[in-house]
């Protein structure tokens, strides 16, 4: 791979800059589900823009296809999300 190319891939994948979980006060842990779940759910919802527009022209390719998997892989996290704000008061390794 190309150094420009190389350098182009670097940036696009970011760690977030958080504690870790464990770390946080139950609020900053309900905080971070809140916000991660939105920036989730606008994920998906460009994703599906996308692949509707795509489905409307005709056009099917490896990635539509790999972008409809991850909806389902999405839809997941979001569930697993809902789950730790439920059970974030009895999660015993968050508190300090």
């Amino acid at each position: 791979m190309s150094s420009k190319r190389q350098s182009h891939a670097q940036r696009r994948v970011s760690v977030p800059d958080r504690l870790p979980l464990a770390q946080m006060a139950p609020d900053e842990v309900r905080r971070w589900i809140h916000e991660t779940r939105a920036a989730l759910q606008q994920k998906m919802a460009r994703e599906q823009a996308y692949l509707e527009r795509r489905a409307a022209r005709g056009v099917c390719t490896p990635t539509d296809e790999a972008y409809v998997s991850d909806q389902a892989l999405e839809a997941d996290l979001l569930a697993l999300l809902d789950e730790m704000e439920q059970g974030l008061e009895g999660w015993s390794w968050l508190c300090h």
